[in-house]
């Protein structure tokens, strides 16, 4: 199989090649994209309750419903803060792995998107 030609940087008057993948060499690659955290998951509070609730439930909660014992890597809430969840309820939180974790944020992110685009 052929490789594909390389292509020159975007970055005008640069004449280096571009990285594969990529319109720019590696010396004129856009920077990523800062996350902003919410303030609230750095504070002293919400840390000392993640760790009392990952102490109290050390293993998944999703998991163990599905009869696997997998450790909990992180505390996530149930109803997200910025839908009007409560911030350090133990009723409005689970510990999860990541890999739950990941499924559930995704289900979300797919659960918004079509309620924000309806057809």
């Amino acid at each position: 199989m052929a490789n594909k030609a390389r292509k020159y940087c975007s970055s005008f008057p640069c004449s280096n090649l571009a990285e594969p993948g990529s319109s720019y060499c590696r010396e004129h690659q856009p920077a990523a994209p800062v996350k902003e955290t919410d303030p609230f998951y750095l504070s002293v509070a919400w840390r000392r309750f993640r760790t009392w609730y990952l102490g109290q439930h050390p293993l998944c909660e999703e998991c163990e419903r599905r009869g696997r014992m997998t450790p909990a890597a992180m505390v996530d809430h149930i109803k997200e803060i910025k839908d009007g969840g409560a911030r350090l309820d133990e009723s409005n939180v689970m510990a999860m792995c990541w890999k739950c974790h990941g499924i559930k944020t995704a289900t979300e992110k797919n659960r918004r998107k079509i309620i924000s685009n309806p057809r």
